[in-house]
């Protein structure tokens, strides 16, 4: 069932972008309310008052390794690495957010509650009639597929592996991360399904810190992330769907995403002590800054038709502030702020 909530444009009509430049397919995203947020924000900094009296001036925040970045941005989503690992108490589940389809040009927020709390948007189909999303439950992750015009939800993989991210592949495959939660250290790597989505997924790289699958539009390749040589370091790879599957690098970043039209890839990647959304092209071409980057920045998604960019701002962690700017870099101006909303999907 669908939940629609209205809040009015107020400062996010302010500047860049005019709102008739934006179109109306939904961008997936996940949702809290404005309540929810302050609240979520109140616990975050208990939790790091909490933290920080635990550490020495000289400590770092420690590092999860490989697997820390599976989901993106462990700041913004730690209850969810952390629900994975099984640690997270009770009341910190309260705080996760909805899985909901904005309406970029009216604001307008439709709840997803099939798909229940905690879930995250990873791709739509072709069509935009389809949405692969994942679910942390039991101690993993578990990908499934909400349908609009029915308004119902199926689930796409099972464990015992962990498969917290997907794409839509040829043929009606389905292209995840696969994560082994026996191995130590945790390993991963991509994996295909058969045709029309069917088991068993067939590996398609061989890992062990391989993630976030893009699939590229024409169905001939997936961009994925690996971890690069130095720590706390990452680097797109492409690899071809036929023919030799040796991964290609492509760019230090992470958090692809594909225009509509699969000749460009936007990302994130660090630069001047701040993260910035980046394009590509899927050769390896083209590489540039798409506008300024005044703040830090993550999980670019392209609109359909190719022209705008929406990603998610961080002035004040941990809210998710929805930002917007032109393909070109011009425009740029907030979004949706009326809560937190993360993870687009466009």
């Amino acid at each position: 069932m669908l939940v629609v909530l209205a809040f009015g444009a107020g400062a996010c009509a302010l500047g860049g972008v005019p709102t008739g430049e934006l179109p109306d397919e939904p961008i997936a995203i996940i949702y809290r309310t404005p309540e929810e947020a302050r609240r979520n924000a109140e616990d975050y900094a208990d939790r790091e008052a909490r933290a920080g009296k635990r550490r020495t001036p000289t400590q770092a925040r420690p590092s999860r390794g490989g697997y820390g970045d599976l989901v993106a941005s462990e700041e913004n989503v730690s209850e969810f690495v952390e629900r994975l690992f099984g640690y997270v108490p009770e009341d910190r589940r309260k705080n996760f957010g909805r899985l909901a389809l904005l309406n970029p040009r009216t604001k307008e927020v439709r709840v997803v509650a099939a798909a229940g709390r905690g879930a995250l948007p990873l791709a739509w189909s072709a069509d935009r009639q389809r949405l692969l999303f994942t679910r942390p439950q039991d101690g993993e992750f578990q990908v499934y597929e909400y349908a609009r015009k029915s308004d119902t939800v199926r689930p796409v993989t099972t464990g015992p592996r962990s498969h917290p991210h997907a794409c839509y592949g040829p043929d009606g495959r389905i292209v995840v991360t696969s994560v082994d939660l026996r191995d130590q250290p945790i390993t991963s790597h991509i994996a295909m399904s058969g045709p029309g989505g069917r088991t068993p997924f067939e590996p398609l790289t061989q890992g062990p810190t391989d993630r976030e699958p893009a699939c590229h539009p024409g169905g001939h390749s997936v961009v994925f992330v690996r971890d690069g040589q130095r720590p706390g370091t990452t680097a797109l790879h492409v690899v071809a769907l036929t023919g030799d599957r040796t991964p290609r690098r492509l760019s230090p970043g992470q958090m692809p995403s594909f225009s509509s039209d699969g000749e460009w890839l936007a990302f994130a990647a660090p630069s001047g002590g701040k993260q910035r959304i980046w394009r590509i092209r899927p050769d390896g071409t083209g590489r540039a800054p798409i506008g300024r980057g005044i703040r830090d920045e993550i999980e670019p998604a392209i609109s359909p038709d190719g022209r705008l960019v929406a990603y998610v701002g961080w002035e004040r962690r941990p809210h998710q502030h929805l930002y917007l700017r032109r393909f070109d870099g011009s425009g740029d101006r907030i979004l949706f702020a009326d809560g937190d909303g993360g993870f687009p999907v466009w």
